[in-house]
């Protein structure tokens, strides 16, 4: 599989050395459950990892049951109280763009 220009950008910086096997576990998963191809959802889920590779595999698996999880966690804010939480972020749009001209 072929990666977008910033999340592959993105895989380097947060994973570094390590970001070779990181393309390999996401091409492994998408290869598994199609579905979580999809550039919002691998955006969601490098997000979350902060790059670290248990993390990685953690929303790897939580997006092959349901890819709204990541997503949700990643692009709101204010999950912990349950009250009202705010969309911040849009990862259908790169990592760069993500926070503009947000809506919900």
């Amino acid at each position: 599989m072929t990666f977008k220009e910033d999340i592959t950008t993105r895989i380097k910086i947060d994973f570094g050395i390590k970001s070779d096997e990181v393309f390999e576990r996401l091409t492994k998963a998408i290869e598994k459950t199609e579905y979580i191809s999809n550039d919002r959802v691998i955006r969601s889920i490098i997000f979350l990892s902060e790059g670290n590779l248990q993390e990685l595999n953690r929303y790897i698996e939580v997006a092959t049951y349901d890819t709204r999880d990541v997503m949700f966690w990643a692009e709101y804010e204010n999950l912990n109280n349950n009250s009202n939480p705010k969309r911040i972020r849009d990862f259908n749009k790169t990592f760069e763009e993500s926070t503009n001209d947000v809506k919900e």
